[in-house]
């Protein structure tokens, strides 16, 4: 969880401001709109329930920000509208005419290229990215799902559940990934985050992001246990 749980017990970051849109571009105006964001002394993240099934409970304020990140995925997975004429049984089976890799950082880090090789990569991309889309938004709807059906109470959610959520919440450290311009797990980029000073608006995006990665490690051991 790329040091999730070291990041999330050791730094002690207990209230920050979160960008409500954390996905969008740093000079843009909705950064600003911020709210508070608490992480509960009390959450100990996922823990096996029954024989298959797991929970977890969430304050008010996580589960706002999980739901909030969360619908952006939705939105940001859209799928790209072809403007083009398409065959509507390749459009059936989930072949595109788009064949390039999509302009805004956070989706090419989502739906990257699968080959080095330009051409591959395009054929690649036009039999496989519409179903990608559709794999990762269904993760990140079930998430939604899950939260605002539990309301206030623990969430409870089986194997197939558990799955969507570790694909889920991995989306979104990927997209926060971006942002907070990580790309590698290296000791100095660990430390440059964790100087950030306390009103810098990265600083509440590294939060959330390191505290991602302890909840995805609890799921983890939850399914190991």
């Amino acid at each position: 969880a790329e040091d999730g749980i070291r990041d999330y017990k050791v730094t002690g970051v207990q209230t920050c401001a979160l960008p409500i849109y954390a996905f969008t571009n740093l000079d843009s105006g909705p950064l600003f709109q911020k709210k508070s964001f608490k992480l509960s002394n009390e959450n100990v993240g996922f823990r096996r329930h029954g024989a298959n099934e797991y929970q977890a409970n969430f304050s008010e304020s996580e589960r706002e920000v999980l739901i909030n990140l969360s619908e952006q995925i939705i939105e940001l997975l859209a799928e790209r509208v072809d403007h083009d004429h398409q065959d509507p049984l390749a459009a059936m089976v989930g072949i595109t005419v788009h064949d390039a890799p999509p302009e805004d950082e956070v989706l090419l880090r989502l739906l990257p290229n699968a080959y080095a090789d330009e051409q591959a990569a395009s054929e690649f991309r036009r039999y496989t990215e519409s179903t990608l889309r559709d794999k990762k938004r269904a993760h990140a709807m079930a998430m939604r799902s899950n939260l605002i059906n539990a309301g206030d109470n623990a969430i409870d959610i089986d194997h197939e559940g558990a799955m969507a959520w570790l694909g889920g919440m991995n989306d979104i450290r990927l997209a926060l990934g971006v942002r907070l311009k990580i790309e590698d797990n290296s000791q100095a980029q660990q430390e440059r985050l964790e100087l950030l000073k306390p009103d810098d608006p990265l600083r509440a995006v590294y939060a959330v992001y390191t505290w991602l990665g302890w909840l995805q490690e609890s799921l983890i051991q939850a399914l190991m246990d």
